[in-house]
């Protein structure tokens, strides 16, 4: 295998035969230019005689960006669900291609530093750092891919750094607030589903995705196993839970099992007015023929509600922090407030609600010291 250095103009330049195209037969040479020293052109083509010779070379592919993405995402969605993908595909379109300085780039010339740039922007924009670090990870698996289709030999997103997560600020209501949110909730229709938030912790999806059948009377427990998901061009679907943690068990009180007969009972009657146009899909949250609740309306009913009762107006998933923040308050172990919550790890909720923990520290001191005298 030979390769030559020439100079053309001020500059040195190598030229490297690299083998005929399989598919034309025809001769092909890899050419690079630009070198200001002769010596700089013959270490670059010393290295790539060297991958030539030990089969490493990888012809740098000149597809656009934008077009490799469709291309990667088509197989990507193929692989999870259609909750997931669809969230993915809004990311594709919005910060991958429409809003990305390097979208009609070619693939083997995007850099590190177009992808640092491609995140700085997104945070001067007033996207979270959560948002960027999802951007991330979709191009590291993307480029990570092309890697492994030999359209470049490295990633250049692993070179990167995406910003560390900031946690939003949340607000959490008093017991006082609580206390009054409930009574108020008395005369809404969404009563047992600001009920079980409040009680349970669980997501407002996995809420509205809750059927008779995952609710065990006896054992006093309920089974988280599915959520309702909104996917693009099909509205509101069930799917399955956040993260396999996500699939658990949640234990509640004799007060709440009161309540969820009561409303079944209800719902009952809602069926018997509904007759034949009734859909039977066994929810414990629904419309009143039966089908899935369209979130959008216990919002808006939440937020008419927080005013009449005059308490702090919190989202939704406020409601979750609320009960997470009794638990810990109540020194609840934090392992077990993470088992509860369903999430995939206890230092997620340790992250989120550490500034809640009590301040111990005093009595730390003490058992160490005990502890140190009595090993002597």
């Amino acid at each position: 295998m030979k390769g030559t250095v020439t100079k053309r103009g001020s500059t040195w330049t190598y030229i490297v035969d690299i083998g005929k195209d399989p598919e034309t037969g025809k001769r092909q040479q890899k050419t690079k230019g630009g070198f200001k020293k002769k010596k700089d052109a013959e270490t670059a083509l010393l290295h790539i005689l060297k991958e030539l010779e030990e089969g490493e070379y990888i012809e740098p592919s000149n597809k656009i960006f934008s077009s490799y993405i469709e291309e990667w995402f088509q197989h990507y969605f193929k692989r999870v669900k259609e909750t997931t993908a669809s969230s993915r595909r809004y990311t594709v379109d919005k910060h991958l291609i429409r809003e990305n300085p390097f979208h009609n780039k070619p693939l083997s010339k995007i850099s590190s530093k177009d992808i640092d740039t491609l995140y700085n922007m997104k945070l001067d924009e007033g996207y979270s750092t959560n948002t960027v670090r999802k951007i991330h990870q979709m191009l590291h698996q993307a480029l990570e891919q092309a890697v492994k289709w030999n359209m470049i030999k490295s990633n250049p997103v692993s070179k990167t750094a995406p910003p560390s997560i900031k946690t939003k600020e949340f607000k959490i209501w008093s017991f006082d607030e609580v206390h009054t949110f409930v009574e108020e909730t008395r005369k809404s229709r969404h009563y047992i589903m600001f009920l079980l938030a409040i009680y349970t912790g669980m997501r407002k999806g996995e809420i509205l995705g809750l059927k008779w059948s995952d609710i065990d009377f006896e054992k006093k427990v309920i089974r988280v196993n599915r959520s309702v998901s909104r996917v693009t061009g099909l509205g509101y679907v069930f799917s399955s839970p956040k993260t396999k943690k996500s699939i658990r068990q949640v234990p509640i009180p004799d007060f709440l099992i009161e309540e969820l007969l009561s409303h079944k009972k209800t719902q009952e009657g809602w069926k018997e007015r509904s007759g034949k146009e009734y859909q039977e899909l066994g929810l414990v949250i629904s419309t009143e023929s039966g089908t899935i609740q369209d979130p959008r309306n216990v919002l808006r009913e939440m937020r008419k509600i927080c005013k009449n009762a005059k308490v702090t107006p919190i989202r939704f998933h406020d409601i979750r922090h609320t009960h997470a923040s009794i638990l810990i308050a109540e020194g609840v172990d934090i392992v077990k407030v993470a088992a509860r919550l369903g999430h995939s790890n206890p230092k997620i909720t340790l992250e989120i609600y550490a500034h809640l923990m009590p301040n111990e520290d005093n009595d730390v001191a003490d058992i160490f010291h005990k502890a140190f005298k009595k090993s002597r």
